[in-house]
C-alpha cells in the first residue's frame, strides 16, 4: 500500500463531500436574498449534494485519466 496514493485519495474524497456539500449550503444561504419557496429544497438537498459529489468524482477521475494517458 502507497502512502501516497491513500492521502491522494483521502484528499479526493474530502474535496468531493466539502464541494458537494458547500454548494448546495450557498444556495440555502441565498435563501435570505431571494423571494423562492425553499420547502421543495430542503426536501432535495440530500439527493441534490450527492449528484454533485457523484459529479466532482466524475469530472476529477477524467481530469486524472486525461492526464496519465498524456504523460
Amino acid at each position: 500500500m502507497k502512502i501516497k496514493d491513500v492521502g491522494m485519495r483521502a484528499l479526493k474524497t474530502f474535496v468531493q463531500a466539502f464541494l458537494g456539500v458547500l454548494i448546495p449550503q450557498i444556495v440555502m444561504m441565498l435563501n435570505n436574498y431571494m423571494d423562492f419557496k425553499w420547502d421543495q429544497w430542503t426536501t432535495y438537498l440530500p439527493i441534490i449534494t450527492g449528484a454533485l459529489a457523484a459529479g466532482i468524482s466524475a469530472v476529477w477521475n477524467s481530469i486524472i485519466n486525461a492526464s496519465d494517458k498524456q504523460g
